[in-house]
């Protein structure tokens, strides 16, 4: 199969654009050699395993990285693109959730710090350009932004 003249990805991600009020919450990745975009701020999420579905992913990985459960994600759009560390193309897919009623429970497992942030505090941050753009494009949308399902249907 080929995606937009790219091959099939290698890898598969899913993350989500976290806000708590008006805040972008962000993860400081660790400094190890064998981790993606490492000592660089990030949204939350990773690799989808092998047969799972996207929503589940980052359903588990926020569960693994925070300690927090959400059931309401909503997502947003799918990115493909090429990478360096994977050597190879890379797909990502992008959800959005509110943090507002559970941030005060969360305990950090993965990375080095969580930081809050205003969209005007990120363009001083190291991030991974896809992210940058994927937190511009949903900042830019604002409330309204365009949801898509799984298949590419527009539902809200």
């Amino acid at each position: 199969m080929v995606y937009r003249g790219l091959k099939e990805p290698v890898v598969e991600t899913a993350h989500a654009i976290l806000r708590l009020a008006d805040k972008y919450i962000l993860q400081l990745r660790d400094d190890k050699p064998e981790i993606a975009a490492r000592g660089k701020w990030s949204l939350f999420g990773g690799q989808i395993n092998n047969g799972e579905e996207p929503k589940a992913a980052i359903k588990r990985e926020l569960l693994e990285e925070l300690a927090i459960s959400i059931d309401d994600f909503k997502f947003l759009w799918h990115a493909d693109y090429s990478d360096d560390f994977v050597k190879g193309m890379v797909r990502t897919w992008f959800f959005y959730a509110s943090v507002d009623n559970v941030w005060g429970v969360h305990k950090l497992s993965e990375g080095k710090e969580a930081g809050v942030f205003g969209f005007d505090e990120l363009e001083k941050l190291a991030i991974p350009d896809v992210m940058a753009q994927a937190l511009e494009r949903f900042h830019l949308g604002g409330e309204n932004i365009k949801y898509y399902n799984m298949k590419g249907r527009k539902i809200a």
